[in-house]
This record gives structure tokens, sequence and C-alpha cells, in this order.
């Protein structure tokens, strides 16, 4: 995430930052989300090098469960636990989950469960 650049780095979310694609090292994988959205969640670092950009689920203690792709839709299962640091980086996280979900399988749209609730209703405290 490029916090608070306007949308200048990618496609503006939340608070005025921008979701910013970045790469890994080589990955060998049979499921390119499994190991697109595993990379994600594996990654414990709060910044992404000197870049400047954050990683928003590096407090987040989750894993994939599963993903299935159905009418130009990604659905991703995780399980464990979500932390959020407040207001502004609720749709950081959904925006870093569902950009890797929907670049990874090729589709215009991604619903993200966790714990088998929508992630939107995990944020919401409920």
């Amino acid at each position: 995430m490029a916090i608070n650049d306007q949308g200048a780095s990618g496609p503006m979310i939340g608070c005025g930052d921008s979701i910013v694609a970045t790469t890994t090292g080589l990955v060998i994988y049979t499921d390119r989300v499994e190991a697109a959205i595993s990379s994600l969640l594996d990654n414990k670092n709060t910044h992404y090098g000197q870049s400047g950009l954050v990683n928003s689920l590096a407090d987040s203690d989750l894993s994939y469960v599963s993903s299935s792709v159905a009418s130009g839709t990604v659905t991703i299962e995780l399980s464990g636990q979500l932390r959020s640091g407040g207001i502004c980086d609720n749709p950081r996280i959904i925006a870093q989950l569902e950009y890797t979900a929907m670049t990874a399988a090729a589709v215009a749209k991604a619903k993200i469960l966790i714990n088998g609730k929508e992630i939107a209703f995990q944020l919401s405290g409920n």
C-alpha cells in the first residue's frame, strides 16, 4: 500500500491510499491463487523494503484454506486471526487480499472469507 498518495501509484482505495503490485522471488506452484495469497500472508514485514509501501496484513495471523472461481469471481477462504490497525487499515487489508486474488485468478471480482465469514463482517468487529 502506498499510504496517502491519492491514487498516484495505483488504484485508489480507503483513506487516499493506492494499492501497488509488488513481486516476490521465484515460486513453484500448481495453484497460482494459493501461491499468491500464501505469499502475501506469509510476509510479516510491515514495510516493503525501502519503497515506502506498507503491508497492512503484517499483524494478522491468517492461513490460506482454499479458493474457487465461478462466474468471474474468485472466492478465497482463509482461517486464523485478522488484525486491523483501524478504520484506514480496513480498506487496505481488503484491497491487498482482493487485488492479489483477482490478479492471480485473472478475474474482475473477489470474495474473501475468514473463518467462514465475509471479511467486511470480520472487520466490523462482530
